[in-house]
């Protein structure tokens, strides 16, 4: 299966000129402005009914001082501006999770979040995008694409079109690359300069999930392997995504904007002798989207299973399961069973500190909404 979707995304709003002559001159106040655009467009994205009452968030995006956020989540998303900095505009910060809980909750893809929170007091465009390509039990193996670029047998080309002859050939990128390595495999590889507008990050989609316990951890339990391909975009060229994506009209146009870009950008090729010779079989299923609508858009998911690690961790590196099997051998079920009551009975007059209590404020919403009882979260998230 190939998946294609949007994982993360920061959008920067600037005063239009239509609301700067609303203002006196020689009374204007950014922050005052920066307010009034803030309120229309939370307005119109609808954040305070999908994510909760707006509040100071105390850690602005980098070079901010003035910030919101909205409801307790564990995941962040800012709304943010700089008191004297006018230039910088007004900047939302989606996270992963953010945008995924955004989506789920509205029911809107992102083209169509940002048509509908078009408004006349601001420009909008996009500062920075992360499309995401997922083969999904489709056999491909990170480590194996690094031994293909280290050994010449594959590299990365773009697409050129002779404007007068219509011929077809392939320039070769540029773009230096680099392996995680982590025990015997190397489950990351890094293509481009994450200085540069754009760069590749490629990586074990599944292994990741299961050592995290993230947010998309029942999906990758599920699945066999699971490959992503992560494409961020910056600058100049999320700029020009911004201006494709308000263009849009319905989700084959939008997952067909994601392939082209990646292809674009990123197309894997075997070389024979040093020259081009065929499509890798990640570029082909691609360029088979493009053509033949082969695809299906991501089905965003907010869960969080950050309780499944401490969980975990009871299993594997407390030492508690050791301890009930101590007690098995030594009195056996019996004493198993009076531990484990003691236990209740502890937990009753048990009470919880600060750290406790900020988890709770955070979690216990989200987890009500997305597991409606213990059971199903431990179907989802612990049973492998």
């Amino acid at each position: 299966m190939l998946e294609l979707g949007v994982d993360e995304v920061t959008i920067v709003l600037q005063i239009s000129q239509q609301l700067k002559k609303t203002y006196n001159s020689n009374q204007f106040d950014w922050s005052v402005a920066a307010e009034n655009i803030i309120d229309t467009f939370v307005d119109r994205a609808g954040f305070q009914t999908i994510f909760g009452n707006r509040i100071p968030e105390m850690r602005p995006p980098q070079g901010y001082t003035n910030a919101y956020a909205f409801g307790d989540h564990t995941f962040y998303l800012a709304v943010a501006y700089h008191r004297l900095q006018m230039s910088m505009g007004i900047v939302v910060k989606f996270s992963a999770q953010a945008l995924d809980y955004y989506c789920e909750s509205s029911g809107l893809k992102i083209y169509e979040f940002l048509q509908q929170t078009q408004a006349t007091e601001y420009t909008m465009r996009i500062s920075r995008i992360d499309l995401v390509v997922d083969y999904i039990d489709e056999g491909i193996n990170i480590s194996e694409i690094y031994q293909n670029l280290m050994g010449k047998k594959i590299d990365i080309f773009r697409e050129v079109i002779n404007k007068n002859t219509g011929e077809v050939s392939y320039r070769r990128n540029s773009l230096q690359y680099g392996g995680y390595l982590k025990e015997c495999d190397i489950p990351t590889i890094y293509i481009g300069s994450r200085k540069s507008n754009s760069f590749l990050r490629a990586y074990d989609k599944k292994r990741q999930q299961m050592e995290q316990k993230g947010s998309k951890l029942n999906k990758a339990i599920k699945c066999s392997d699971w490959v992503r391909f992560e494409g961020v975009f910056r600058h100049e060229f999320a700029h020009q995504l911004s201006d494709e994506l308000i263009k849009i009209q319905n989700d084959d146009e939008f997952a067909n904007l994601i392939a082209c870009t990646m292809i674009q950008k990123f197309r894997f090729m075997y070389l024979e002798n040093g020259l081009v010779d065929t499509e890798t079989e990640y570029s082909q299923m691609l360029l088979d989207c493009i053509n033949n609508k082969n695809f299906v858009l991501q089905s965003p998911s907010s869960r969080s299973f950050e309780l499944a690690k401490s969980i975990d961790y009871i299993f594997y590196g407390s030492g508690i399961i050791s301890i009930l099997f101590k007690i098995g051998e030594i009195w056996g079920e019996q004493g198993v069973s009076i531990f484990l009551k003691f236990i209740s009975e502890f937990l009753k007059e048990f009470e919880p500190n600060d750290d406790c209590r900020y988890w709770l404020r955070k979690n216990k919403a989200d987890y009500q909404k997305n597991f409606s009882n213990f059971d199903f979260f431990l179907m989802e998230s612990l049973m492998k």
